[in-house]
């Protein structure tokens, strides 16, 4: 991957309070490299209206909390797209040998089906591969933003 120069994404310092601050500039120098895609589907709807500025931003924030949860065995949690204009939460729940995925929208949009089954090993390897190629992509795109010391703590 060719690295894009980094001055096109410089956030003043000043404007970094708090380690979301930095993953929101992240996502926002992704949506404005039009090199990334963030793309959910599912639920009957092949692609959702989500957006890297957005609703990876609120994604992303949310994924060290699942990763301790999967990685120490549990799997009932969930997943809020709470931005306006998509408004959905996905609930993971255990259900025996699977986690059980309920999608609760809070538009007029009705997901079809509302549930779906997971193996755990699925649930876990995509929020690991979610949470590694948001910072292997940040590292090529914004490695500024992606080394910030706000984010030592977040970074699990």
């Amino acid at each position: 991957m060719e690295s894009i120069p980094e001055t096109e994404y410089i956030i003043p310092d000043s404007a970094l309070d708090d380690a979301v601050a930095v993953l929101i500039s992240i996502c926002e120098a992704f949506e404005s490299s039009l090199f990334v895609s963030f793309i959910v589907s599912g639920f009957g709807q092949d692609n959702w209206p989500v957006d890297c500025r957005t609703d990876l931003a609120t994604i992303i924030e949310q994924i060290p909390d699942i990763l301790e949860k999967t990685r120490a065995g549990v799997f009932s949690f969930q997943l809020d797209f709470y931005e306006q204009g998509i408004e959905r939460q996905l609930v993971f729940e255990e259900d025996k040998n699977l986690v059980r995925v309920t999608c609760i929208s809070r538009t007029h949009w009705i997901p079809q089906p509302i549930s779906v089954f997971m193996e755990k090993v699925a649930v876990s390897t995509m929020f690991e591969e979610i949470y590694s190629d948001f910072f292997d992509v940040s590292r090529v795109l914004c490695e500024r933003l992606a080394n910030n010391t706000l984010l030592n703590n977040w970074k699990k």
